[in-house]
């Protein structure tokens, strides 16, 4: 790229997370397409994510917003870190960080784009909610990128008519190295267990109901005592159904399994499952809102269960389970994702949407 520009990524930190995943997918996409990067962290916390070595990483000092967020001298930063680094545009991800970054840049004449991250569903606290609404009031995002349709409905009543919104989903980091065994019997599911929003609950319960002699391994865990033990132990399933911990490589887990399930109850944008889509694994998931029905073809890519329908979650399992060639056939149209999602692709469209 022979005029070089500089696009500044605010995100939350590099831990284990959605939007720290995206933000660095994205903030190493760009670096790739040839732009600057920078990535300014809210927080300054544990790193589980890795930048490439071009990537600006800045983080607040030692002893700053490690565990609890100081909203004014967060606002003080941002607007002095912009300044001095002139990004031509500037990507937020999350709202309420978006609308610290709109406060900060009140009347410095820089605009920002925000990537919304939350589920519809999500309800902020009545402080964050009124902090977002006064922000958007006095300087609302040049932009809005939602990462499926429903997403965009949904910003379009919150926005109004001033912000343009693009549909634009979450992209993969990699090429999967991953070659599942489609003829074992595991099943596999992903994600933080003290989530209740991640629906592993209902999983465990849909697993009364699943072909005895197979087995399921959720990996999330910070460890295995909590309320979703405690249920596997009162449904005697412990011999049954593992809980992993966490894993920044889930390429073993991906070839040891021949089935993905996403049992969520909502999401922003289901990173886990195109993920294990890309990796071969044919995907069985509640069509909750929202992602999964704009992602998942019912019957060629993967099954789409109706929400909340443990029963019809264990039959749909225990339909790929019966059928080895059936799950071979979805993998194998599952395995598009890799394309369809990846990095340079989304990366691309983002760069067109900041108009650089």
């Amino acid at each position: 790229m022979s005029d070089r520009k500089t696009i500044c990524i605010i995100g939350p930190c590099l831990k284990m997370g959605g939007i720290e995943r995206a933000s660095s997918n994205v903030a190493n996409g760009l670096d790739d397409l040839g732009y600057r990067v920078i990535y300014l962290a809210i927080f300054r916390q544990e790193k589980f994510f890795t930048l490439n070595k071009d990537v600006l990483f800045d983080e607040p000092l030692a002893g700053q917003n490690t565990n609890k967020l100081a909203i004014w001298p967060t606002i003080t930063r941002i607007r002095k870190k912009i300044k001095e680094y002139n990004p031509d545009g500037i990507l937020v991800y999350n709202k309420f960080y978006a609308a610290l970054v709109g406060l900060a840049l009140w009347g410095t004449g820089y605009s920002y784009f925000l990537s919304e991250r939350s589920s519809p569903f999500y309800k902020w606290a009545r402080k964050i909610k009124l902090i977002n609404r006064v922000a958007f009031t006095l300087n609302p995002p040049a932009g809005v990128l939602a990462q499926t349709k429903q997403a965009a409905e949904f910003q379009r009543k919150y926005y109004g008519p001033k912000p343009a919104i693009e549909v634009i989903p979450n992209s993969l980091s990699s090429t999967s190295k991953a070659n599942p065994n489609l003829e074992s019997k595991q099943i596999l599911a992903v994600g933080r267990l003290n989530d209740h929003l991640k629906g592993f609950d209902r999983l465990i319960r849909a697993m009364q109901f699943v072909a005895a002699d197979w087995r399921l391994a959720i990996v999330g865990a910070d460890s295995k005592k909590g309320p979703l033990n405690d249920l596997i132990t009162e449904l005697n399933l412990g011999h049954r159904i593992s809980l992993e911990p966490k894993a920044s490589d889930l390429t073993e887990y991906y070839n040891s399994s021949s089935i993905y399930v996403i049992p969520s109850r909502s999401e922003g944008f289901p990173n886990a499952l195109i993920e294990a889509m890309a990796a071969g694994l044919p995907p069985v998931s509640f069509n909750f809102i929202a992602g999964p029905a704009e992602i998942i073809s019912d019957g060629q890519n993967g099954l789409l269960v109706p929400e909340g329908d443990i029963e019809g979650l264990a039959a749909a399992i225990n339909k790929l389970a019966a059928d080895l060639n059936e799950r071979k056939r979805i993998a194998a149209n599952a395995k598009e994702a890799e394309k369809d999602y990846s990095n340079d692709r989304i990366c691309s469209r983002i760069a067109q949407f900041l108009n650089l």
